[in-house]
């Protein structure tokens, strides 16, 4: 299944000030990283951010948005957004700030 375009391109705009952002095909749908880390993608319709574990249940507890699992490792701190939820584009807003500045924190990949 394809992946949302409209979603990619809304992403492309928001960090297009952003030069330390990398994007990257991957998993079926598209991926942007920061230091090697992924910061927020899109899965099919759904858009996955990541964030602070510590803020994970509070998240969860609006409806359309649940832990991200996809049969990877390591994908414990990442949430998925339906399209009814990620729309709102102070909601995206939100998301992807939070997204960024959290995977800002994480120290970067060795292979970046």
């Amino acid at each position: 299944m394809a992946y949302n375009q409209k979603l990619e391109d809304w992403i492309d705009h928001f960090f297009i000030s952003n030069e330390n952002m990398a994007k990257k095909k991957q998993m079926g749908g598209v991926g942007w990283l920061v230091n090697g880390n992924m910061c927020c993608g899109i899965y099919e319709e759904l858009l996955v951010v990541r964030v602070d574990p510590d803020n994970m249940n509070l998240m969860t507890q609006k409806t359309g948005i649940k832990p991200f699992a996809q049969d990877a490792e390591n994908m414990n701190d990442f949430l998925s957004l339906s399209k009814e939820v990620y729309t709102l584009p102070e909601v995206r807003r939100k998301f992807l700030t939070h997204a960024l500045k959290y995977t800002r924190s994480l120290p970067p990949k060795n292979d970046v």
